[in-house]
């Protein structure tokens, strides 16, 4: 009997009917061997947790600031406690001097690729006493290495003391900017601006990468007692809580903060009225951030400042409130005016799903350096309600990757990018509901980039842009795990088993790998091995079906180098359709797949990934249909 289909499901399946058999091709089932991932050991054990020689070095800073907006200039002076928790005696230092990436003997410089802020100096820096005494240093653009009086022995300390300035970088905005488009006054962002100790671990010792711009970075957990000194008119937002509000604010601003910090409602704490006039005096802001990473701020006379806070459940199952603030000029006011709700939705979402937000407070401000993030603050733009939405969700997510689990964008940025656009996926899908939006995972169409055979887990700096490889493909790679290969129970536990182990330490691929295949209970050498660790290609297709009354026989194919799952839909014609998961083992040992079906009646239609979940790049050999 011939079976006429409507023409919509015959486009829908893009096929025709194949019944040439090919022959079997057997490998080696290469894709499936173990990777060769680092011995486990008591500091990184093969459970992918940290062992019970875990150590991580800590750099606490107190730092005094002053933003001259005379000369553009930010003059600094700065005490670093280094506290050597290695097992290793250090010799000398190393620094991060990472505004030195604008000067033209910068790595990025010399590779032509100019920030655009000609003849620029840099920081310059003026003094470095360790324990009291003057040392030299030696300046390679974005890092600097200071060699010790002493040797630093192991579960020892020493106080830097450095003073230093630089300009205000005002062409470029990279990771920080000024923005003079505002009538009431410029908007400074302060980023990656003074200088701090480089990482030195257990894995690479001295993390030394030259800074770029196309990686971001990786730095040492660290208190900071931060002092910031600006005009008097001023408003400044930063990586930390206010600890000296009644000293900055008046009596009205002070109160009203007070009570943002216990309602759900917005408080217009300084409203456009309310902007203060050009003023000759300064006034010191003072921050405590306690356990961060990095320490960032933004300031301006133009800030419309607006917060409320968002109740949270903590560790203990207690809850706390965490205030949530927003700083923009009038001219953004038309889509800036839910930021307040947006950084509400955001904190509250991954406390809940993920790891209660460990600080109190959470800022946003809105300058040049748009859809960037750091501890306790992220700069925005969005030039409409859901791209503010959608810009904000993401940057504040960061405060998990990397700000929580440290994460060393530098080497592995899909760890940082690609497991936040993962999460806000999900909560973009929270956030807006059935309401029509654009999700942050959209359908993932393999075949656009077929021709990129560059591993994910390639370092950022080798790569032309990190958008394809850093965002979006690693985050609907952890979709596809979740919800294709584990299941949402399993990826769920082993995902929350992962962030909780590594909060404020700092994994690595493995580390990462192995938590996972641990806590869920399954192999997935073959999926790290084809979906991150190497530009693996998956082609599933049909190449022979052959039906009878109540059974259909169906030889499968992988005609590329990676493998997965198969899964089978099986239309039959008294109208019932049928699913089946063949598990990945059974390309093992063949590059061909036979397997018989029994059904009710005779089989119509057989379809490899109906719901188009798979990365596969080419979809036309996935359907058969009995013409």
């Amino acid at each position: 009997m011939r079976i006429i289909l409507i023409f919509a499901c015959l486009f829908c399946c893009s096929c025709k009917t194949n019944t040439k058999a090919q022959p079997s091709f057997l490998h080696s089932g290469e894709v499936f061997q173990e990777l060769q991932l680092p011995t486990p050991n008591a500091v990184r054990t093969g459970s992918g947790t940290p062992g019970n020689a875990y150590w991580q070095q800590q750099a606490d800073h107190d730092i005094q600031v002053r933003l001259d907006i005379e000369t553009n200039t930010i003059v600094g002076s700065e005490r670093i406690t280094y506290h050597n928790n290695s097992p290793d005696t250090l010799e000398y230092m190393w620094l991060q001097l990472e505004q030195n990436v604008h000067r033209e003997d910068s790595v990025r410089s010399r590779e032509g690729r100019s920030t655009g802020e000609e003849a620029y100096a840099g920081i310059t820096i003026s003094r470095i006493d360790v324990d009291g005494t003057p040392v030299t240093w030696q300046d390679y653009a974005t890092v600097a290495k200071v060699l010790l009086p002493k040797p630093l022995s192991s579960n020892s300390s020493v106080t830097l003391k450095i003073e230093w300035s630089f300009a205000m970088p005002t062409e470029a905005s990279l990771r920080m900017g000024f923005d003079d488009a505002y009538e009431a006054g410029p908007v400074w962002e302060l980023a990656q601006w003074f200088p701090t100790p480089c990482v030195y671990d257990d894995v690479y010792g001295w993390n030394t990468l030259p800074y770029i711009g196309r990686g971001e970075f990786y730095t040492n957990f660290g208190d900071y007692n931060v002092e910031i000194t600006v005009p008097a008119h001023h408003v400044v937002l930063a990586s930390g809580a206010l600890v000296n509000q009644t000293e900055v604010l008046s009596q009205e601003e002070s109160k009203r903060l007070n009570e943002a910090k216990t309602v759900n409602e917005k408080i217009v704490i300084r409203s456009v009225e309310e902007l203060q006039k050009e003023s000759s005096e300064e006034k010191t802001w003072k921050f405590k951030g306690k356990q961060i990473r990095t320490f960032a701020w933004a300031t301006s006379a133009s800030f419309i400042w607006e917060a409320a806070s968002v109740e949270i459940t903590i560790l203990d199952d207690t809850t706390k409130r965490v205030l949530c603030q927003v700083g923009y000029p009038e001219e953004a006011s038309k889509v800036w005016d839910e930021g307040v709700e947006y950084l509400r939705h955001s904190i509250k979402y991954y406390s809940d799903t993920l790891y209660p937000y460990p600080w109190p407070q959470m800022s946003m401000s809105r300058g040049s350096a748009g859809g960037m993030e750091y501890p306790m603050i992220v700069f925005c733009r969005g030039s409409s309600h859901e791209g503010l939405f959608n810009v904000t969700d993401h940057e504040v997510g960061h405060n998990w990757f990397p700000m929580i689990v440290n994460t060393d964008e530098r080497r592995h940025a899909w760890m940082d990018e690609g497991f936040n656009t993962f999460v806000n996926h999900y909560s973009l899908e929270n956030f807006y509901g059935d309401r029509e939006h654009k999700p942050d995972v959209s359908k993932y169409i393999a075949s656009k980039f077929m021709h990129d055979l560059k591993a994910i887990n390639t370092p950022p700096d080798l790569l032309k842009s990190r958008r394809h490889l850093s965002y979006r493909k690693p985050g609907y790679g952890m979709q596809f795990l979740r919800e294709e290969i584990l299941g949402e129970e399993r990826f769920d536990a082993a995902w929350k088993e992962y962030i909780h182990k590594w909060a404020f330490k700092s994994p690595r691929p493995a580390d990462f790998y192995r938590c996972m295949e641990n806590t869920a209970g399954m192999d997935l050498q073959w999926f790290f091995r084809g979906f991150f660790e190497e530009p693996m290609q998956l082609d599933q297709g049909i190449v022979d079906v052959k039906v009878n009354a109540d059974s259909a026989t169906v030889t499968f194919a992988n005609l590329e180098n990676w493998v997965c799952p198969v899964d089978v839909t099986i239309t039959c014609l008294d109208g019932t359709t049928h699913d089946y998961k063949l598990p990945v083992t059974v390309w093992a040992w063949s590059k061909q797949h036979k397997q018989t079906f029994k059904l009710p009646s005779q089989a119509v239609k057989v379809q490899i990934d109906a719901n188009e979940a798979y990365p596969d790049i080419n979809r036309h050999n996935n359907c058969w249909v009995q013409m």
